[in-house]
């Protein structure tokens, strides 16, 4: 009952909400889903004999999000939480947003040059969805408070994901993702949407100075033996090397030190010989058959250099044209997946995003550089949590095929509106001796007080 109560609750937020308080409430609900998608987590529960799982909740949300975005933007209806514009106005697109839809409108055209169309049309309409949301949060995310929002909604949906998880496994004994996969993902999906949030759990918990601080910082071992239990290799060493760039962007590097040093601890005694023996195997010949995909997939790109076999089409010919060891042999690396798919260009534009992605959050990162007050070190904090979150998918993509995993997609969002967002108050703003730059204040932003004369 609780499950349906929660469903409908949110729904009623995501739909009604994004019409009377803001758009921004539907892209966190719509977001959450496509996350948590509760539909695969409670496929049990029933409403009026339908099972949850049998019902589209996220196509009511996504609809009503656009109406009301579309609504609001040419001037017909505007939201009661929306009336009130940022003092800076409108973020203006950056590079970033640019980029993207240069990939969407190529990503589009392969799907019409597919030597597949048929095969290509299913994976293209997951892309659409994609897209079109991406699209649409541009548009509705333009304060930090946003961000934070659409950021902790998703940490918190991966966090009780972990929590399912790790309840299956120490009361029933089942490793849900390593012999079931998770919402339509495998084991190494669901376990780098896993890995990804532990980054975005430490730098939240730097964040903030409230006692719930500590919720994020429990959510942190949920998570990592959540990715032990999957017994992906791909994210578990996309954790172990993105470590390092998560300490040096952390400000209490004893204290991180101090827990790596706990961490590792608690894993060498915690950790089964299965777990173990799957780690050590990466590389092998024998458990690693990507060496030979990975050479399959140049070949292939270069056969079809512009536009590719089509979206997802190449797996259907990797054994029957190119000698791959099973049928439908996935590329498992999403670069090289990307140029088979789609062709170089493709793949020239998806590096330069994801590059882009990263210079806007250095530029971010150097904008508050000068300043020491509480939220600007939050607003670093939250630019921290999304560089390491998307340089987990980054490196764990190299071994991993997933397009259409929507959660590096939400990152790269809210990086490129925090980029915008710090350019459009850094071409308005002269500072304040206090420091404090106004993202996450309502406008006016009050001045900095005058010096008083001293009579003599």
């Amino acid at each position: 009952m609780k499950q349906l109560a929660f469903m409908a609750i949110t729904m009623l937020l995501g739909t009604g909400g994004s019409f009377a308080l803001s758009p921004v409430y539907g892209v966190a609900v719509y977001y959450m889903y496509a996350v948590m998608r509760p539909q695969f987590i409670w496929d049990w529960v029933e409403l009026f004999g339908l099972k949850l799982s049998e019902i589209n909740w996220s196509l009511p949300v996504a609809l009503c999000t656009l109406g009301s975005t579309v609504l609001w933007r040419v001037g017909l209806w505007t939201p009661l939480a929306a009336a009130t514009r940022p003092w800076y106005g409108n973020p203006r697109f950056t590079r970033s947003h640019y980029l993207f839809l240069a990939f969407t409108a190529w990503i589009s055209v392969t799907s019409v040059t597919a030597v597949l169309p048929e095969v290509a049309w299913p994976f293209f309409i997951e892309y659409v969805k994609i897209f079109v949301m991406f699209i649409c949060a541009t548009l509705v995310l333009r304060t930090v408070r946003d961000l934070w929002l659409v950021y902790l909604v998703m940490l918190g949906s991966s966090a009780y994901i972990a929590y399912e998880l790790n309840y299956y496994y120490l009361v029933y004994k089942w490793l849900m993702l390593a012999q079931r996969g998770y919402g339509g993902l495998d084991n190494n999906g669901a376990a780098m949407f896993l890995a990804m949030a532990v980054p975005l759990a430490f730098f939240a918990w730097e964040a903030t100075r409230r006692w719930w601080r500590w919720l994020y910082m429990a959510a942190i071992p949920l998570l990592g033996h959540a990715v032990l239990l999957s017994y992906s290799r791909g994210a578990m060493l996309s954790l172990c090397a993105i470590s390092l760039l998560m300490w040096v962007r952390a400000r209490n590097k004893v204290f991180v030190s101090v827990l790596y040093v706990i961490g590792f601890g608690v894993l060498v005694a915690t950790t089964g010989k299965q777990v173990e023996e799957r780690f050590f195997s990466i590389g092998t010949e024998d458990a690693n058959p990507r060496w030979a995909t990975w050479k399959i997939a140049i070949r292939m790109a270069n056969d079809r250099p512009v536009f590719g076999f089509g979206i997802r089409v190449s797996p259907k010919f990797t054994y029957t044209r190119y000698g791959a060891d099973i049928p439908d042999r996935a590329i498992h690396n999403q670069y090289l997946q990307t140029a088979a798919d789609s062709g170089w260009p493709a793949l020239a534009l998806y590096v330069a995003l994801i590059g882009s992605v990263f210079v806007g959050l250095w530029q971010t990162r150097r904008v508050l550089r000068k300043f020491t007050d509480p939220a600007s070190q939050s607003v670093r904090s939250l630019a921290a949590g999304l560089e390491c979150s998307l340089a987990v998918f980054c490196f764990g993509a190299t071994f991993l095929s997933l397009e259409h995993f929507e959660m590096p997609y939400i990152v790269m969002l809210l990086a490129v509106q925090l980029h915008a967002i710090t350019r459009a108050v850094g071409a308005k703003l002269n500072p304040s001796p206090s420091g404090l730059p106004p993202l996450t204040l309502p406008y006016p932003y009050p001045a900095a007080p005058r010096p008083v004369a001293v009579s003599s």
